[in-house]
């Protein structure tokens, strides 16, 4: 007979064995004391209960001291239980990015868990933050108000036997710098016209049940959790232990779909394009470029190809490799644009530079327009300049190490229109600013909005507007942001592997 033993006050110790029974094993991250400490202690009364039916044992602490590699191994699941993103020591830091990036096991969050920006002295983890779907905590309702939740995926595992709408009562809704839908699967929505008290703290769009697929752990975040009378919601507790047997159940899966992860670490696999039948310009762009991504490779820290000739190349050939870099020009023939379209459909990566994006009316890819944002060639400076380029988005993983502004080499700047910027998929990282205006001697441009540095949240890509003549490898600042933007690609991997950490 299996015994199990009641922790009365849960949160005391540091870490201790919950339940001793034969399935797997979870761990639980609780937040120590504070406003959240019923909810804690409901929870794991109720982990209890689950853990004795469903016959699975779990080990709580309440900070990241013991967790690294070797530590996770040994969890199917790990349950972050209102504990913040944020003070985890970095080996913790770095063992759980594996551990969710590689599937090793999965993941369920609540409440607290997405109190991403800078707290307590703390910096915020821009990792955590893309997890969760790329958001930063803005507010919060100060009272607490019921709200109704609204299934949007009923046939998600996690929904299963949960009524389309059901009101949580007394939860503190968090809002967001910005709604995490474009990079989630939005699994529930908060009404925001339900709160009871009213509210005038609102987001429009308030996703409050999510999982992001992207990633090779099963993994789900619910906003609520801030009071222990959530477990007195059937709705809740169904949800609660849906994603328990769901997340914990996805090891074998994910082993399965990326053995990579669970042997050796391969390298990833990098294919580098130019042509050499272009303006003189962009060979030299080219051939400098090719030069700067071997000087990256030194060490064989990744499989580099190097090709001016894409007819080589059929899906299966190019489904290959993890990311493609063309230097200086897209693919022109229809066939090879089926194939770079079903690449890029399929997962792959792209990192573009200047006239890689170049099209207008002639060029008759519709796709690859869409692809960029909707952004047509309009007009250009001449003769190329150095400028002063601005930081849209200081907390990307591609820019948060840029100064807010910098001078850039001279070079033959594109502006598109429209903006991609109108376009609510794109995320523009680096714009020119408007005191370069008027920008050219020969070609003037006198106004308008001018992104330089953006990403197409549908795809793993990035466009870098930068690319003519010899003079882009000149400057450090420059440099870092092409590492920057190559590395994150890379990093975010569609495949799930954890190729750079």
């Amino acid at each position: 007979m299996k015994r199990f033993i009641t922790i009365l006050i849960p949160i005391i110790c540091a870490s201790f064995e919950i339940a001793a029974a034969s399935g797997f094993k979870a761990l639980v991250i609780a937040e120590k004391g504070g406003q959240h400490a019923s909810f804690t202690a409901a929870a794991i009364t109720h982990l209890n209960k689950l853990a004795q039916k469903s016959d699975f044992e779990f080990t709580q602490i309440s900070d990241t001291e013991l967790i690294n590699d070797e530590y996770l191994s040994q969890f199917a699941l790990v349950i972050q239980l209102d504990y913040p993103p944020y003070s985890w020591t970095k080996d913790a830091e770095k063992a759980f990015t594996k551990y969710v990036d590689a599937g090793l096991g999965g993941w369920i969050g609540f409440h607290h868990a997405t109190l991403l920006g800078e707290f307590d002295g703390y910096p915020m983890w821009h990792w955590f933050s893309d997890f969760m779907g790329g958001i930063r905590f803005q507010n919060y309702i100060a009272l607490l108000a019921a709200g109704t939740v609204r299934v949007e995926d009923s046939e998600h595992p996690v929904m299963q036997g949960v009524k389309p709408s059901f009101i949580i009562p007394d939860e503190e809704w968090y809002t967001f710098d910005r709604s995490p839908r474009p990079n989630v699967h939005v699994l529930a929505n908060v009404d925001e016209t339900s709160y009871s008290p009213h509210s005038d703290i609102k987001m429009g769009d308030h996703p409050a049940v999510w999982t992001n697929p992207s990633k090779a752990a099963r993994n789900v975040y619910f906003l609520m959790g801030h009071d222990g009378k959530l477990f007195d919601n059937v709705n809740f507790t169904t949800m609660f232990d849906n994603a328990v047997k769901w997340a914990s159940s996805g090891r074998e899966e994910a082993r399965n779909r990326y053995p990579a992860n669970y042997a050796r670490e391969r390298r990833f696999k990098t294919l580098i394009y130019y042509s050499e039948k272009v303006e003189k310009a962009h060979v030299e762009f080219a051939e400098q470029g090719v030069e700067f991504f071997r000087q990256l490779n030194y060490g064989d820290g990744f499989t580099l190809d190097v090709t001016t000739d894409l007819s080589a190349y059929t899906y299966e050939k190019l489904a290959e490799y993890d990311v493609v870099v063309m230097l200086n020009a897209a693919p022109s023939d229809p066939s090879q644009r089926d194939i770079f379209q079903k690449y890029m459909e399929n997962g792959g990566g792209w990192v573009g530079f200047h006239a890689a994006a170049y099209n207008d009316k002639s060029t008759g890819w519709q796709w690859f327009v869409d692809f960029l944002g909707g952004a047509v060639f309009h007009c250009n400076n001449w003769p190329p300049q150095p400028v002063k380029l601005l930081i849209d988005n200081n907390s990307h993983t591609v820019t948060k190490n840029l100064p807010p502004t910098f001078i850039a080499p001279a070079s033959e700047w594109y502006q598109w229109k429209p903006s991609p910027r109108e376009n609510n998929d794109v995320e523009v990282l680096v714009s020119l600013s408007p005191d370069n205006y008027p920008l050219g001697i020969k070609d003037v441009v006198n106004f308008g909005d001018f992104p330089v540095v953006w990403t197409n949240r549908k795809y793993r890509m990035i466009y870098l507007n930068m690319g003519h003549g010899d003079d882009e490898f000149t400057d450090a600042t420059q440099k870092l942001l092409f590492i920057n933007a190559f590395r994150w690609v890379v990093s975010r991997n569609a495949k799930g592997d954890p190729f750079l950490k």
